[in-house]
């Protein structure tokens, strides 16, 4: 071999050896570039799972709050939905291209609004609570003057109920008789039923000086030994009320009422035809819905 053919076979050795060295040189560096690059993409995806927990854990914490305070979160909807905007706005930029610096300021803000949020439903609370308390005062305050006022009412009622009773006009030395009547205008008390042709009864009216004064119709019923009672007739025209019910009277007497002791007599009238059964009469005065007096007397 040649001296030239031997220098050229050296040339190719050497320009193999630096081509197989500039290749392994190119190949450590394309590895080290993409061991460089997998680790830049791990730690993007690690600081995406960061921001994407933080979002959730922030959302996780708005929505309960939301729902334990129902009541109180309808008039915070505006800053609800300015919440929810901003998560999607954050979720879907986590998907695509994002950058860590940016989110985190978009989560600042959004737990910057969070806080706000919980601190108008802090102050609604509160409000509320006085609110609470407020109403709790009054309602005491208002039974109180409710049971005050029914004890008044009750006090006024029992006073009221006395002066009425008070003012019931009593007949005293309330007396009934047979009598037998001339024409001559005498008259004669008798007990027997078959000659009499009257029943006089005569009572006293006592002195009242808190009774109405003025016209007063008293109604006298007397009921004879089988409790059917002296009536001209059964009509309304022959009937008074007492206390809502109808009741038929034997007579009916107009005086004139002055708050002072008043004498009065009233009669009944037998009918030609009628017959009085032998036995005890029973007489009741009535003025208005109060029974004034009672008298007794028998027939024989």
């Amino acid at each position: 071999m040649s001296q030239q053919e031997q220098k050229g076979g050296n040339l190719y050795k050497v320009l193999t050896f630096v081509f197989l060295l500039a290749v392994a040189g190119a190949i450590f560096m394309w590895l080290n570039t993409k061991s460089e690059l997998n680790g830049l993409l791990a730690e993007k995806e690690s600081q995406r799972v960061e921001l994407q927990a933080s979002l959730d854990k922030l959302m996780t914490e708005h929505n309960q709050l939301k729902a334990d305070n129902t009541g109180l979160t309808a008039s915070l909807e505006e800053k609800d939905a300015l919440i929810q905007a901003k998560a999607e706005e954050i979720e879907k930029a986590l998907r695509y291209k994002w950058s860590y610096f940016k989110i985190k300021k978009q989560l600042a803000e959004l737990q910057e609004v969070s806080q706000g949020y919980l601190q108008q439903i802090d102050e609604l609370k509160v409000a509320n609570q006085e609110l609470t308390d407020e109403n709790t005062v009054i309602k005491g305050q208002f039974a109180a003057e409710q049971e005050k006022t029914s004890e008044l009412t009750k006090i006024k009622n029992t006073l009221t109920d006395q002066v009425d009773k008070a003012s019931v006009v009593k007949a005293f030395t309330v007396s009934a008789a047979g009598v037998r009547a001339k024409s001559s205008g005498k008259e004669r008390i008798t007990d027997k039923a078959r000659r009499l042709n009257k029943i006089k009864v005569c009572f006293t009216l006592v002195e009242n000086v808190i009774a109405k004064k003025g016209s007063k119709d008293i109604y006298i019923r007397i009921a004879g030994p089988d409790n059917k009672i002296l009536a001209k007739g059964l009509g309304d025209e022959f009937a008074f009320t007492y206390n809502g019910e109808k009741l038929q009277y034997s007579i009916m007497t107009t005086v004139d009422y002055n708050n002072e002791a008043l004498a009065v007599c009233s009669y009944w009238d037998k009918g030609e035809d009628q017959e009085l059964v032998v036995g005890d009469y029973k007489v009741e005065v009535y003025d208005g819905d109060n029974v004034i007096g009672f008298a007794n007397f028998t027939l024989r």
